[in-house]
């Protein structure tokens, strides 16, 4: 096995947060990393925190999948809007996701 995709796949292992890719058909348990932070709007003095939506997902566990797929995470589901490769070793791909 490549030592670069087993390093890879153990981050995702030890630091990812668990979900369920297309909760309605397959239901296939994953690991993601998230991506971005929180964003936090300010409109005077209230502060409006909206969560993150992107996430890393190992290659092999989205394959067959791409945009409009569902995302289930700790209760929220979430539509990929797109994916793309940004890993030079194509090991990981990132998802921008929106609420559903």
């Amino acid at each position: 096995m490549d030592p670069f995709l087993k390093s890879v796949e153990v981050t995702f292992l030890r630091h990812g947060i668990a979900a369920i890719l297309d909760p309605d058909g397959a239901a296939v348990p994953v690991r993601l990393l998230p991506m971005q932070a929180d964003e936090i709007a300010d409109f005077g003095t209230m502060r409006i925190q909206d969560a993150g939506g992107m996430f890393e997902i190992l290659d092999s566990a989205f394959a067959g999948h791409g945009k409009g797929a569902v995302l289930d995470i700790a209760g929220e589901r979430r539509k990929v809007q797109h994916s793309r490769v940004r890993d030079p070793r194509r090991f990981k791909v990132q998802l921008n996701t929106v609420p559903v």
